[in-house]
């Protein structure tokens, strides 16, 4: 594979926003009307970042085919639809906790697909699926691109997270490219050990770190070595690029103590930039991951 022209498989940094070509992608994808303050965002760097690298690597073409896994209803799709044959977009629409309230996976992108579209598409290129990201129903080698945008981390234990893994590069034809996106702690917190916060909620009689185990901490985010035994090694493939995981200063200006069923409290008091996230331990961000199959 040829060298790549920007580094891709990076967390999500502040400065990354003042590049010309990421800002007119993120545009370019979203629906209109955010403010410049408001594009700062890690989801909307997301996606820019799967559009210029599907892009630069010759992926979006008019023959190519594409799946979503764990897909909801976000903009990559109906951007996709109008510049590639066919966009699948698979999710567990209508079940568990991301299909109440309008969420990412409502069970009316089924039936409507439509009614979440951020501008007009070709409707004819955009099919909707329920399926479980742990057992694809497609035959290996279907796919040019297949993508999964912060999702797999909320795909349960390890060892359901590894199989997610495999069954997205199983998919991937020889030559195709895969793109996970996660959320990576970036640094060792002894908060996010997963047995401390499982003693804590035993000590606190569930007050505190009522959803944490023994195996999983209480937000869906993954340590280094974490990501590399259930997310990187389980594909079988190799990484475009290592991960860069360098962060400047200015990202730390405004992190967001997030502590579910409290309000998000960002250190400014400002909603954006929205890029560092905290918990209990420390802060996380998107990590972007692109893979290629060898021809």
């Amino acid at each position: 594979m040829a060298a790549l022209s920007r580094q891709y498989n990076k967390l999500c940094d502040l400065p990354d926003f003042d590049d010309p070509a990421l800002r007119a992608k993120l545009r370019e994808m979203v629906a209109p009307g955010y403010t410049p303050e408001e594009e700062l965002r890690r989801k909307f760097w997301e996606y820019a970042q799967l559009g210029l690298y599907l892009e630069e690597v010759g992926a979006i073409r008019e023959d190519a085919q594409v799946l979503s896994v764990a897909a909801g209803h976000e903009e990559p799709l109906y951007w996709l639809a109008n510049r590639v044959g066919r966009v699948v977009a698979t999710d567990i629409y209508g079940e568990g906790s991301f299909a109440v309230d309008g969420r990412e996976a409502d069970g009316s992108m089924l039936t409507d697909p439509g009614h979440w579209a951020p501008y007009p598409y070709r409707e004819d290129r955009l099919e909707v699926r329920s399926m479980d990201a742990l057992h694809l129903d497609f035959p290996d080698d279907s796919f040019d691109v297949v993508f999964s945008l912060s999702s797999i981390e909320h795909f349960g234990p390890p060892e359901s997270i590894q199989q997610a893994a495999r069954e997205m590069a199983r998919v991937l034809k020889p030559g195709g490219h895969l793109v996970i996106v996660t959320e990576y702690l970036i640094k060792p917190h002894p908060l996010d050990w997963p047995p401390l916060q499982a003693a804590i909620k035993v000590l606190s009689g569930g007050r505190r770190c009522e959803n944490a185990t023994v195996r999983q901490r209480l937000s869906d985010t993954f340590r280094p070595r974490e990501l590399r035994r259930d997310v990187i090694a389980p594909t079988g493939l190799p990484l475009v690029q290592p991960l860069d995981t360098t962060l400047s200063p200015s990202t730390f200006e405004n992190v967001i103590t997030w502590i579910a069923p409290a309000p998000m409290r960002p250190a400014t008091g400002r909603d954006y930039p929205h890029i560092l996230l905290k918990g209990h331990g420390a802060p996380w961000t998107s990590a972007f991951l692109a893979f290629h199959r060898p021809a």
